[in-house]
Parts: structure tokens; sequence; C-alpha cells
């Protein structure tokens, strides 16, 4: 890990949650609300893995290694038999390479963005408004995306809609909510745990007093989000994740990040924000990353979970910031390779 400036970095860390609260509280009780009519199935209905889909599991998110790794690929063409759960910005990728994951997660009530990764019917307008996609590096498709593209996207989405199991947030916003409704997608609800339910002015204690949906910890992601549902929901003892970065290839510029202009609000000092990034290399190729404290807080919520799961959890990422000495990394052909025929390792 190189250096940083830790304190601006660390106070920042620590802000994460507080400044996350505040930003979505509105919309995860208002969204959780209108979503109480849609929510007629929750993931207590879920029916438990069998044979091999219970043995393994792979959960895809949506870094950019995914691609440049060509994570989906190498296991649609292996044929790998363990059960797959696929974050909300990985489906289109999953679709397009003609595989529909056994399951799909989406978490964030952001009322514009989401709705990208199931097809925009409002896509003109929306970025115009907006350049998150144009400027992060996540898949250049996405990054590139003209109007053509998008329209391919809603169809892809239309005709694999019905194949789809998808766990929805109640606080999903209206437009992904309408998107998984038109193309008839199987939707298992629940709550995210966004705070300690124990405490009067809980946002979690509210969102289950209006559905009475089962809350789950996400640790603030959609890939955290779905590694938890491997172990907890589903029971599956050993668990690989890829395209879980947590952080941006050494060659990324800075203000292509995803969070970049959110720092620099947040900070009110271009300086300032080049200085909350911290380097990692990692173990498996010795390729350079950086994360941001947000990415950071990501990875240290997921690693305070490892500590109190007990599932064997190994990082197929091949890249990012996810490794450390509890955190043992993989390259995803070793670990689909264990499980062709080979007994189920503990």
């Amino acid at each position: 890990m190189g250096k940083a400036a830790l304190y601006t970095f660390d106070q920042i860390v620590d802000q994460i949650s507080e400044i996350g609260r505040d930003r979505h509280k509105d919309d995860l009780i208002r969204n959780a609300q209108q979503n109480l009519d849609h929510a007629d199935k929750s993931i207590k209905a879920l029916t438990k893995a069998k044979g091999k889909k219970a043995e393994s599991c792979i959960v895809i998110s949506a870094g950019p290694s995914v691609h440049k790794k060509q994570s989906i690929k190498k296991i649609k063409e292996s044929n790998y038999p363990g059960l797959v759960i696929a974050a909300d910005g990985a489906y289109i990728a999953c679709l397009k390479q003609d595989f529909v994951p056994d399951y799909v997660i989406t978490l964030d009530p952001h009322p514009t963005r989401m709705v990208r990764w199931f097809g925009d019917p409002d896509f003109e307008e929306h970025a115009k408004k907006d350049d998150y996609f144009a400027r992060q590096d996540l898949d250049v498709k996405f990054r590139e995306n003209t109007l053509k593209q998008n329209q391919c996207h809603i169809e892809l989405v239309n005709k694999y809609g019905p194949q789809t199991k998808i766990l929805v947030a109640s606080c999903a916003p209206a437009n992904v909510v309408a998107r998984l409704k038109e193309s008839s997608m199987d939707a298992y609800w629940w709550n995210p745990l966004v705070d300690d339910p124990s405490q009067e002015d809980s946002l979690t204690r509210a969102m289950h007093k209006i559905n009475k949906l089962p809350c789950i910890n996400t640790g603030g992601n959609v890939g955290t989000a779905g590694w938890v549902f491997a172990q907890s929901v589903f029971s599956i003892p050993n668990i690989a994740l890829c395209g879980m970065d947590f952080g941006y290839y050494e060659e990324t510029p800075k203000e292509k990040t995803q969070l970049y202009y959110e720092l620099l609000n947040h900070l009110g000092d271009k300086e300032k924000v080049l200085e909350c990034f911290m380097d990692f290399k990692f173990p498996l190729n010795g390729d350079k990353f950086y994360t941001d404290p947000t990415y950071y807080w990501y990875r240290k919520n997921f690693l305070d979970l490892l500590d109190r799961s007990t599932c064997r959890s190994v990082n197929c990422t091949e890249g990012g910031t996810l490794f450390d000495d509890k955190m043992k990394c993989l390259y995803l052909d070793d670990y689909i390779n264990q499980y062709h025929g080979c007994p189920v390792i503990s």
C-alpha cells in the first residue's frame, strides 16, 4: 500500500456512512413506500440451491477488471456448475455473452443512474444532466454509449427478463422497478440494513415498519450485498468474487473516477482531491491500482464482514484493492477448475 494524505483520507472515510445516509435518507423512505404495492414476494420465498449450485458460487460485480479479464466469458465457456449472482451493473455485460446469471441484485436508490443497467427509456434526458457514465472507467461501451446502444440494452433486458430472478432492495427507484416489470423479471424483495435498527431514528427500522421485509447487511454496495446473499441467504460454503475491484487501474485519470466530482464538491479544492487516493499493488501479478475514500470504505466494510463469516471466500477479480492476510486471491480459471469433478475444498 502506497502513501496518501492519511489524515484527510481517514477523515473522509469516517464520514462516508453519515454522508451517504444524509444523501439517500429521503429516497430510501419514499421509495420503500412507493414500492409497497410492488413488493409482493420477499426473499423468504427463495428456494434453496441444490446440487453443485449449493456447493460454490461466483459473485460478479461491475469493476473494470470484469471487462479487462473477460471474467464473464470465462464463466460461461467453462460451464461453471455453481451458483452465479451478478450485480446490476454487470447484468447487461452477462446478457451480451448470452449468459443469464442465477440471480441479479440491485440496491442503489439513485433516481436516474441505476436504470441504465436495465436500459433507460429516458436515456437522452438523463445523459444531458449527468456525466457520471461518460467519465467513469467501467465498461467502455457504456462510457461511450449512444442512443442506439441504449436501445440494444432495452431489447436485451426485455428478451432475457423472463429468465431473470432479481433480488430487489425496497429502496429501488421507480424507473428501475418499472423496467423490471416491463421485462417480466421474477422479483424478490428485501430491505438494506443501512444503520442500527435499534435506534429510534433508524432508517432501517422505518423501512421495515413500512413493508416488514427482511433486512440484509450490504456493506454499502451491491457487490458486497451479492456476497452476503450467497452466504447468509443461500448458505453457499465456497464463494468467489470477480469484478470486485474497489479501485481503479493505475492509468485511470483521477478526474475519470466515479466519485471525483463528489470529492471535489466535498473538499472544494482540486489539490486536496488529488491527495485523497491510496495506492495498492495486486499480489498475484503486481499490477498497480489506486482507490478513493468511498471504495476504501467499501473495502473496509467487506473485510469487517469477512471476519464474521463462516464461508470460504476468495477474490478472483485478478486486480483491484480487495486483498488482505484474511482474503486469499486466486485466478478465476483456477477457482472454476476446482469445481469440475473435484471435491469441494474446505
